[in-house]
């Protein structure tokens, strides 16, 4: 009978043990399914725009208490800069501000990068620009800076303007060196060397198209380009009208400066054809008929016989095929 009783006891106490350790561990992993779902519910944001001069936690996680969304936890980067937080420096601010978060893999990371305003290098040069016509420097010209992938990043709140509050300039060399400065008279002011040269520019006349030989040159094909006047050839045509209706001699490259040897009059009256002479002058106008006895260019002074008079004359060649008797030759 005592043996039945301590048998009794022994299962009894068994099936309260068997019990208490099923309901801890169903408490276990109730507990760890919740922790499991808080952790799921916060999600880490792998790239973050921000504005201000603060990294903070709703920058980082989404899904977090609004009340700890707009705690700082880090120094933002430069305007236009990135900054990468790691999964070590994530997770030990996680904990430091009991957001439920952990790295799942050791390539959890944010990228953080600070929005900005950009000040190209075409407005820096600009501004140079206007520094070297005040400091004397007579235009033409062009400006060439020591880096041309130079940009200014500011704030997005910051003044976006650019001046040149200084400037070196050594007109033997054409050198300068320039402070730029955004933001003047603001708490957020910046000074910025930059060094360059400026070139004196020449203004030439050219082809825009090509224009074979012995063709005449229209005026709808030759304009002005501005070059840097040590490239210009001393020789080089400068003045438009040398250009429009002559004759190329040599074919140019177009876009580039030409020479008086490329071109030439065009030959507009032939020797031994005939022409048309007239004779004007205040009081009387008189046309007659007539053969060239040798070419001539537009201006040229050539011979021609009067076909009325079957005398020799002087004319000035002023078309195709046509000429002017000047009263004093005439007689």
């Amino acid at each position: 009978m005592k043996i039945k009783n301590i048998i009794l006891t022994l299962a009894l106490l068994s099936l309260g043990l068997s019990t208490e350790s099923a309901f801890a561990q169903s408490s276990q992993g109730s507990n760890s399914r919740n922790s499991q779902q808080i952790t799921e519910n916060i999600l880490l944001k792998p790239d973050a725009l921000i504005d201000g001069e603060y990294v903070t936690l709703g920058d980082i996680f989404s899904g977090i208490d609004p009340q700890q969304a707009d705690i700082a936890v880090a120094h933002a980067p430069q305007p236009g800069k990135q900054v990468v937080l790691d999964y070590r420096w994530l997770y030990g601010i996680a904990q430091r501000h009991n957001v439920t978060w952990r790295p799942r893999t050791t390539a959890d990371q944010v990228v953080v990068t600070r929005a900005s305003q950009t000040i190209t290098i075409d407005e820096i040069r600009d501004a140079v620009e206007i520094a070297l016509i005040d400091h004397g420097i007579r235009q033409p010209f062009t400006v060439d800076l020591s880096s041309e992938n130079f940009q200014i990043h500011l704030p997005v709140d910051a003044l976006n303007d650019v001046t040149v509050s200084g400037i070196e300039v050594n007109s033997r060399t054409q050198r300068f060196v320039a402070s730029v400065t955004t933001g003047e008279q603001t708490a957020q002011q910046r000074t910025y060397r930059i060094s360059g040269k400026y070139y004196p520019l020449s203004t030439v006349p050219v082809l825009v198209e090509p224009v074979s030989r012995g063709h005449i040159i229209r005026p709808d094909q030759v304009e002005y380009r501005d070059f840097r006047t040590e490239r210009v050839p001393s020789n080089a045509i400068r003045d438009i009208n040398d250009v429009i209706g002559k004759e190329v001699i040599r074919p140019t490259n177009p876009n580039e400066p030409m020479m008086f040897r490329d071109l030439t009059s065009p030959i507009l009256v032939r020797r031994g054809s005939l022409v048309i002479i007239r004779l004007v002058t205040a009081n009387m106008s008189l046309t007659a008929r007539g053969k060239a006895l040798e070419n001539g260019s537009k201006g040229d002074v050539i011979r021609v016989i009067n076909q009325t008079s079957n005398k020799t004359i002087q004319v000035e060649v002023v078309a195709e095929n046509e000429v002017r008797a000047l009263p004093a030759m005439s007689q």
